[in-house]
């Protein structure tokens, strides 16, 4: 070895033994954080808490011995041509000679080594083909009196952070004569790949889970020098109160609704109307806990999910607290901090929200399902899952089949000290008992007082909502703020059409999923300060705006659908249920409900035909029985009565079953419990949260392509600049209108006329779909 000083990074300067103990300052936390958890998996696995804890603090001391290499001391100097080496790859022979005679598993009765398997794979991912091509990889290493001080330090370090039952380690000189890739082939890969699955089981993937997960979190705050950094949210009741005064200056205290979810102490189902503050609920709920856990919000859409973050900045603080995960967040991360260039620091943070490390994370009940896909950061976000308050928001919206995989998700992370939060408005009482199944404790919240509130009149039509164009234009110019709800882009179109010519450009909207994000966000904050604009404002949206806007109309006018989708409709309406303050001596919103299209019964609603059919039916006769005055009791009711097992029928349970069997499925057959999923793995697979008729895919009009140099930005890997004019098209779509990709991604560049009034500019026959 050439170098005399042996280093961890170059930028900064810090030594490896440097490196090393600012990780073991780091681990002496992570224990802390982390204590539960690993109780509950030496518990639930029968293993020796003493001995994980002793697993654990050796992983971490070794996870970075391979840097002795002299082919990496080379690198991080720029000093000379570069080489193959892997210093994750060398550590773990250093690794595998202390603990080869004392396995913490066993697979088929042959040694299973998680420790090696984390360290091996702590830049990067356990997959089959790991390390392809490093047999003949040179190793040159330190002088043996480097390993003999690094050992010594790392023997007072166990002894500082009191590890139980520690017996000193030394070095020896069989570390240094093997041959690194074989190695791990044949001792640590070789036995997952030709164990059967079923062999290598839960435990094997929990245990790989947690030594990995605490590795990362010494490793990446040690490297990052981040003292600041909070595992768990400090706020309690009492601060949280005080956010929300300053929130809202007249604040008069918590409903009683509210104050129940703060003091409950374990899982809770709230069952409250939308706009009433089941939010506030879940977040006092969720700051009611022992000890430091992760919190979780888990919501249907990204729209929702980004409003939310806000909201929760308010109560929590800055975005040092709050993260948010989903597929364009890196994008709304990176528009927020447009001042700051790609630092270290900008690139940390992005890496923080994806894996869930921070105390609190908003993110997309996706997210957390691909956890269990084995899919991204999944070990980090597994494990932030494990002993955490998961909130889960408007639970009732998911088809069967995503249902049912939520339901598994739950069920895996539910032995490991979690709680849970499910919120809905609508959930039906046959869906809340497969839900008891995997949750049978827990506590109701309620409001009895809402449940004889009425915030609309409805009024019922057999005719198309077509036919209603003239008593929406006759609404609007009365000053009201109207919203049109259409169930496919087709008639949303053709509606707003119609109404183009009597409606001035400044005061109508067309809304739906076919424009492109920059688009799309221009007309959310539009949507979303709807009130500040004086007189009338005219919105025509397929229902996108069901569940992903905080929005509050005067009138609505919307197509027949399931009722649970149109009660979040009426919740767009009306919302606060103080429209008299906008519209004095009015004191409930008109809603006029149309029946259904021929299109949207074939394509958007074909599953769930039945509902649809008895939706109709049940609300005819109610309104006419009430004079459209139906309360939120009414409504409850409803969803009880159309949502029975006869009328959702045995495809629609087997779909949950379906959704349910898929990850415990994928663990066995496909990963092996370990693996990461890769993408190109998932679209062979077709493994998804969602069954879906159409598989949807990222693409660019060319108007974008030819008016700016997208090319160059994707060349730069510049994505965050290029989601700008991205949007969502089904497959088939792409394939049928484009004959290239943008680079090397994966966006379609698509031959389509694109309005930014109007949207992607489809065929009748293509525009079936939301």
């Amino acid at each position: 070895m050439k170098y005399k000083e042996i280093l961890a990074k170059s930028e900064p300067r810090k030594t490896l033994i440097g490196h090393t103990e600012d990780c073991f300052e780091k681990l002496k936390l992570a224990f802390q954080w982390k204590e539960r958890l690993i109780e509950k998996i030496a518990q639930r696995h029968g293993l020796n808490k003493a001995t994980l804890l002793q697993r654990l603090f050796l992983t971490v001391a070794l996870h970075d011995i391979g840097k002795t290499n002299e082919a990496f001391q080379a690198k991080i100097r720029g000093d000379g041509p570069k080489v193959m080496e892997s210093h994750a790859l060398v550590s773990v022979s250093f690794l595998y000679q202390l603990i080869k005679d004392k396995p913490l598993l066993k697979i088929e009765d042959e040694p299973f080594y998680p420790e090696c398997l984390a360290v091996a794979s702590h830049h990067s991912r356990v997959r089959k083909d790991m390390f392809t091509g490093y047999e003949k990889m040179k190793v040159a290493y330190a002088n043996e009196a480097f390993y003999q001080d690094f050992f010594s330090i790392v023997n007072n370090w166990a002894g500082k952070l009191c590890i139980p039952g520690w017996q000193n380690i030394s070095f020896v000189q069989e570390m240094l004569q093997l041959n690194p890739k074989l190695l791990f082939y044949k001792e640590i890969l070789q036995p997952v790949l030709e164990a059967d699955a079923v062999d290598i089981n839960l435990k094997g993937r929990d245990v790989f889970l947690l030594i990995k997960s605490v590795l990362h979190h010494a490793d990446w705050l040690a490297s990052s020098g981040n003292h600041s950094y909070r595992y768990a949210v400090q706020e309690d009741a009492q601060s949280i109160t005080m956010h929300m005064k300053k929130r809202i200056p007249n604040f008069e205290g918590w409903q009683n609704f509210q104050q129940e979810a703060a003091h409950a102490e374990k899982s809770i189902f709230v069952q409250i109307p939308t706009g009433q503050g089941k939010t506030e609920a879940a977040v006092l709920w969720a700051a009611n806990r022992k000890g430091p856990q992760k919190i979780l919000f888990l919501l249907p859409t990204m729209v929702t999910t980004n409003k939310m973050r806000k909201r929760l900045l308010e109560l929590f603080g800055n975005d040092e607290v709050v993260g948010l995960s989903h597929g364009t967040a890196q994008y709304v991360l990176k528009k927020e901090a447009e001042e700051v260039q790609e630092t270290e620091n900008l690139r940390q943070h992005y890496l923080y929200n994806r894996s869930f490390f921070k105390p609190v994370t908003v993110a997309t009940v996706d997210q957390l399902i691909y956890s269990f896909f084995n899919w991204g950061y999944w070990v980090l976000t597994g494990a932030a899952a494990y002993n955490a308050s998961i909130v889960i928001d408007e639970i009732h919206v998911y088809d069967a089949y995503t249902f049912g995989l939520l339901l598994e998700t739950i069920a895996c992370i539910k032995p490991y000290n979690s709680r849970f939060a499910i919120m809905s408005a609508s959930l039906p009482a046959v869906l809340k008992e497969e839900l008891e199944k995997i949750l049978p404790d827990y506590t109701l919240i309620n409001e009895p007082a809402f449940d004889e509130k009425q915030r609309h009149i409805l009024r019922i039509r057999e005719h198309f909502i077509e036919d209603e164009v003239q008593n929406i234009i006759a609404d609007f110019k009365s000053g009201k703020k109207v919203l049109v709800v259409c169930n496919t882009i087709l008639k949303a179109r053709e509606v707003y059409e119609a109404i183009i010519d009597s409606v001035p450009i400044g005061k109508r909207m067309l809304y739906h999923s076919q424009f492109i994000l920059k688009d799309k966000k221009n007309k959310e904050t539009i949507l979303e300060e709807i009130n500040g604009i004086e007189g009338g404002f005219l919105a025509v949206c397929t229902q996108i705006v069901e569940v992903s806007l905080d929005i509050d109309f005067d009138a609505l006018y919307t197509e027949n659908a399931p009722i649970d989708a149109l009660i979040q409709r009426l919740g767009r309406v009306n919302r606060k249920g103080v429209i008299s303050t906008r519209l004095p001596g009015i004191l409930h919103a008109q809603v006029i409900i149309t029946r259904e299209s021929e299109k949207s019964r074939k394509y958007v609603y074909k599953a769930v035909s039945t509902i649809l059919e008895q939706t109709f039916y049940r609300l005819q006769n109610l309104i006419q029985e009430k004079a459209g005055c139906l309360t939120e009791q009414n409504f409850k009711q409803l969803v009880d009565d159309i949502y029975t097992r006869e009328n959702l029928g045995e495809a629609y349970f087997k779909e949950i079953e379906e959704g349910r069997k898929l990850i415990k499925a994928l663990w066995k057959t496909h990963l092996r419990y370990l693996f990461t999923l890769t993408a190109d793995e998932a679209k062979l697979e077709k493994i998804s949260s969602r069954q879906s008729d159409y598989i949807t895919v990222e693409a660019i009009p060319m108007r974008y392509f030819l008016d700016n140099d997208l090319e160059q930005m994707a060349v730069n890997k510049q994505f965050d600049a290029l989601r700008d004019f991205v949007l969502k098209v089904p497959l088939y779509l792409a394939k049928q209108n484009s004959t290239r990709k943008l680079g090397e991604t994966d966006i379609f560049i698509i031959d389509l006329a694109y309005d930014g009034n109007k949207g992607l500019q489809l065929k009748p026959d293509d525009s079936n779909f939301s």
